[in-house]
């Protein structure tokens, strides 16, 4: 095929996949750039770096199956490589649904039955099976390669440390396998702690949500390993006594891994090192991130889709760690940033977004995010996204620039939809507050709320009737499921998938409230936030509030979580509903 008929073929397939012309004009020309450049990278994987596409096959490989392709690494995940080595077999890739497998004698028909269910348990469908016959040899060498996992390797490295700490080569390949480790475990942070206590010299990873216990090393190995992390952040590895942030880039998989770094001294006389993995492949996209919430989807794209220069607030609360961040990003993916100027200011910068201005602000330096924001008004800001808003001035801001009439969207730490419109209420100074709430009546978009609810594990959970779980037929028809639907719970013994823990990820469970648009509404939104009234919001006519409850029962019916925790997290909800509305 010529690299003419090529090019029509995927501009074929890019508006198949509803991709906007532009964006793939844009994604040419960044193609040819780096070309020029030295560095070959398709189309597809421009697209869907910069957030245009969330994945385009060659339309020479008929359906798009981003989602059931998967290499060697991932195969792993569902069958451990010590069943591979049982069954005599190395599984090669899934693509198109074609699993290729190297055997070096035969394979059983009961071995590959078995491979199946455990991935369509795991939603990755095999189709047929290629059989590729190996040299024996070849295939034990292979098998050997892909059984070293990086934690396997990190005990011995760590040990040999042990024995020789000044070695810089067994230094670096032991940073380099932690976070590896952390990695193939599905960890968000790294934590090290540095104490004269061999005793509390811990390597933490966290892991959905849990601090997992990892390795307990010596003072003499964890020392060396401490200062190797804050050399390749930049940040003085000599200084123990104050805190210090940094960055580091790890490259795992094919991919840049950004490192976020961030030492801190803590007492007799030690310190605390924690790593923030910041995986962009790991970041969901909009539509999955509110693909139950069709009606949340809709609202939310009217807003950032809406006319130029209309202005508006969209508000992402929760707690530390339930993925406000990652909202925030899979909000920003669905802009139209070839057509609109889209600016963030961050404390500090997470994610590197394409077509977006960001600025870091950090607590060196000398502009506050307040100071940010004001200054993008003289640069013809269409949507600003503030990273957090923490601080009276920083609100102010970003209320005056809606008042202007852009978008803004940002995340506050706040318990609720409805408290969070108290928590921005609170950071208001006297002398402003009465025309910030006229501001902010008038501006508000959305306010949502998030939790981060862990997911059963796929491959081993086992289902329960309703009503052996809620008890009664009274509470299951409370809930809206039948007595003998099947919920699924968590296997507490687990399985290689999810580390035996029985949990795989974690999903939103939200909160959504959107006022309604007419000035009259507004008005008397206004009016119950300055009388201090604000949880009687959803009672206004027009507005559309979805309480975080059904959110949790939707994730119960559709076997999403534990159908045990969830109903925990109904008698919490209903119990803070209560006190709240109270």
């Amino acid at each position: 095929m010529s690299e003419n008929a090529l090019t029509d073929a995927l501009r074929e397939q890019a508006v198949a996949l509803h991709i906007k012309p532009k964006h793939y004009e844009l994604a040419l020309a960044e193609q040819a750039m780096r070309r020029a450049n030295g560095r070959l990278m398709s189309i597809d994987e421009i697209l869907h770096r910069n957030g245009f596409s969330s994945g385009v096959r060659d339309p020479t490989k008929g359906k798009n199956a981003a989602n059931e392709d998967m290499t060697m690494q991932g195969l792993r995940l569902y069958v451990p490589s010590a069943a591979q080595a049982a069954m005599g077999l190395c599984l090669l890739e899934l693509r198109d649904g074609v699993l290729h497998i190297a055997v070096g004698d035969r394979v059983d028909d009961a071995d590959l039955l078995r491979i199946s269910q455990s991935l369509a348990r795991a939603n990755h469908k095999v189709e047929s099976v290629e059989i590729e016959p190996w040299d024996r040899a070849e295939l034990a060498r292979l098998m050997r390669e892909q059984s070293e996992m990086a934690g396997d390797r990190l005990l011995r490295i760590l040990a040999a440390l042990s024995r020789d700490p000044d070695d810089a080569m067994l230094v670096e390949q032991a940073v380099h396998d932690i976070l590896a480790e952390a990695l193939q475990g599905r960890g968000s942070d790294i934590h090290l702690s540095l104490q004269e206590d061999d005793a509390r010299c811990w390597i933490r990873y966290r892991i959905d949500g849990d601090l997992v216990y990892k390795h307990l090393v010596p003072h003499r190995v964890m020392a060396p390993l401490v200062t190797r992390i804050k050399t390749d952040a930049k940040m003085d590895a000599a200084d123990r006594q104050h805190p210090q942030d940094g960055r580091l880039g790890f490259e795992w998989q094919g991919r840049m891994i950004d490192v976020r770094c961030a030492a801190l001294p803590v007492a007799p006389s030690g310190e605390k090192l924690t790593l923030r993995l910041l995986d962009r492949e790991n970041l969901r996209s909009f539509d999955e991130l509110f693909l139950h919430t069709p009606l949340v989807a809709e609202k939310l794209r009217k807003a950032i889709h809406g006319h130029t220069k209309d202005g508006g607030l969209i508000v992402v609360s929760g707690p530390t760690g339930s993925g406000k961040s990652t909202t925030l990003y899979g909000i920003i993916q669905d802009i139209d940033r070839a057509s609109r100027a889209v600016y963030s200011v961050e404390a500090p910068v997470e994610y590197d977004m394409p077509l977006v201005d960001q600025t870091s602000v950090t607590d060196n330096s000398t502009n506050t995010i307040a100071d940010i924001i004001r200054a993008l008004m003289r640069h013809d800001p269409d949507v600003i996204i503030v990273g957090e808003m923490r601080d009276g001035d920083t609100v102010e801001a970003a209320l005056r620039a809606t008042e202007s009439g852009h978008v803004v969207i940002t995340t506050v730490h706040s318990v609720d939809a409805l408290h969070t419109l108290d928590r921005i209420d609170g950071f208001l100074s006297s002398a402003y507050r009465t025309s910030g709430l006229y501001i902010l009546g008038h501006a508000l978009v959305a306010s949502l709320s998030q939790r981060l609810v862990k997911t059963v594990c796929p491959a081993c959970h086992r289902t329960e009737t309703a009503l052996a779980v809620f008890g009664s037929e009274e509470r299951c028809g409370e809930i809206g499921v039948a007595p003998d639907a099947p919920l699924a719970l968590a296997n507490g013994e687990g399985c290689d998938l999810c580390g035996h823990s029985g949990f795989l990820g974690r999903t939103l469970a939200l909160e959504a409230m959107f006022p309604p648009e007419d000035q009259a509404s507004r008005r008397a939104i206004t009016e119950m936030m300055v009388s201090n009234v604000s949880s009687s919001i959803i009672d206004v006519p027009g507005t559309l509030y979805m309480p975080r409850r059904q959110s949790i029962v939707d994730l119960i019916r559709r076997n999403a979580i534990d159908a045990n925790m969830g109903a925990a997290m109904l008698i919490e909800e209903a119990a803070s509903t209560t006190h709240g509305r109270g």
